[in-house]
């Protein structure tokens, strides 16, 4: 066999497929992980604002004369308003930033600093879809109605710190995951306690 015929071996499909460049790679993955996160951190977020407006209960809001109202007793909703929002991101996070670990671990200070700023994407979308999905502004609708009159309040945070629930779960969940869960080197997934 002559040194012709030896390096000619190449059939004509894999001479024309696109080849694989180590900088091509180097950037598809980091970019394929960050639509990941993204998608998963939107789907949360949205989720979670969905839970949020249904497992609240609103104060309500009444008129008297020109000025609206929260009676004390209602303050307590406000509180609660806070307290789920915080419930719902505390437990989603945890949940997400150990799940995404789990399934893209291949550069942990990428993927943890991407659960970290997916978590701040879900509690924007969270705060938002919570706002979208319950009822409307108190005031304009006391306008319409009569004194005595009661409308639930706005879907909202008074606490607005409570929103960096999400992205400092995430990241202890990512974190709980690579110090805590993820099997040592060396150790097989599947092992169990001996």
């Amino acid at each position: 066999m002559s040194r012709e015929t030896e390096t000619d071996s190449t059939t004509p499909s894999e001479s024309l497929a696109p080849r694989e460049t180590p900088a091509r790679s180097r950037l598809v993955q980091p970019l394929i992980d960050v639509l990941l996160v993204a998608a998963w951190f939107a789907a949360a977020g949205l989720i979670g604002g969905w839970v949020w407006a249904h497992v609240v209960s609103l104060p309500q809001v009444s008129k008297e004369g020109n000025a609206a109202t929260v009676p004390s007793e209602e303050l307590a909703k406000q509180v609660g308003m806070d307290g789920w929002f915080f419930v719902i991101a505390l437990a989603a996070g945890v949940v997400s930033g150990i799940v995404l670990l789990v399934w893209r671990h291949r550069d942990p200070l990428l993927s943890v600093a991407l659960v970290a700023l997916g978590g701040g994407l879900a509690a924007w979308l969270m705060v938002t879809a919570g706002k979208a999905l319950g009822p409307g502004d108190p005031i304009a609708a006391l306008r319409k109605l009569s004194d005595g009159a009661h409308v639930s309040e706005q879907l909202r945070l008074h606490a607005h710190g409570v929103a960096w629930v999400w992205p400092i779960a995430a990241a202890f969940g990512a974190l709980l995951y690579l110090w805590v869960l993820k099997p040592a080197v060396g150790e097989s997934e599947t092992d169990t306690l001996r």
